[in-house]
């Protein structure tokens, strides 16, 4: 399968999931939430598509994403609910999923893989929800592996897939090491929301230096 094939379920996936809090996403904040999924799949005992995302001006982007958007759009799984095109010619709209998206995403669910990959996005989306859809942008902003590669500059890569360059990752299986009884070890959804108390803490000490 292509990699845009492969990002077919993330952003059918993730629309699905977002709808569920009365929220729509636009290309950018699809690009967000999608990274946040691929900085945690490895804790979820899944892969990301690669070569995945590269570091980019509005932050981390994966062309295969946008790729699959328009022709999910095209096909009708998705739709555009409102555009807009900006004096540059770039266009701004945002997008849900449909009815046929509803269905193809249910069908989905019945694969084990889809399945957890689908209970990540869950659990992402209510950590993001918590603190505000608002927030989406400042938060991938503050995950350490892109932190660490935007200085590169533009077409750095954002390997997610392997403990040698998610730094995110790396910094939560340390947090097992913390614990005293070897045999209580802290859980995917425990960790994931260590993951977003680390971004929060980061937002908050880099807002106080501005």
């Amino acid at each position: 399968m292509s990699r845009t094939g492969q990002r077919y379920k993330d952003v059918l996936l993730a629309l699905a999931t977002v709808q569920i809090y009365g929220e729509k996403l636009g290309r950018l904040q699809m690009q967000k939430l999608v990274y946040l999924v691929d900085s945690l799949s490895l804790l979820w005992g899944l892969l990301s598509p690669a070569p995945g995302f590269q570091t980019y001006k509005h932050g981390p982007y994966d062309p295969a994403i946008q790729n699959a958007i328009d022709v999910l759009t095209f096909r009708g799984a998705i739709n555009i609910v409102s555009s807009e095109v900006k004096p540059d010619g770039s266009l701004i709209a945002l997008y849900e999923i449909s009815d046929t998206g509803i269905e193809i995403v249910r069908r989905m669910k019945n694969n084990s893989h889809f399945s957890e990959r689908a209970s990540l996005y869950e659990t992402i989306s209510n950590h993001v929800s918590q603190r505000g859809w608002g927030k989406l942008r400042d938060l991938v902003y503050s995950e350490a592996t892109y932190i660490g590669k935007k200085a590169d500059g533009w077409g750095t890569s954002l390997n997610t897939n392997s403990l040698l360059s998610n730094d995110s990752l790396r910094t939560l299986l340390e947090f097992n090491d913390l614990v005293r009884d070897r045999s209580l070890k802290l859980g995917r959804e425990n960790l994931t929301s260590i993951f977003f108390r680390v971004l929060d803490n980061y937002l908050s000490v880099a807002q106080g230096q501005g």
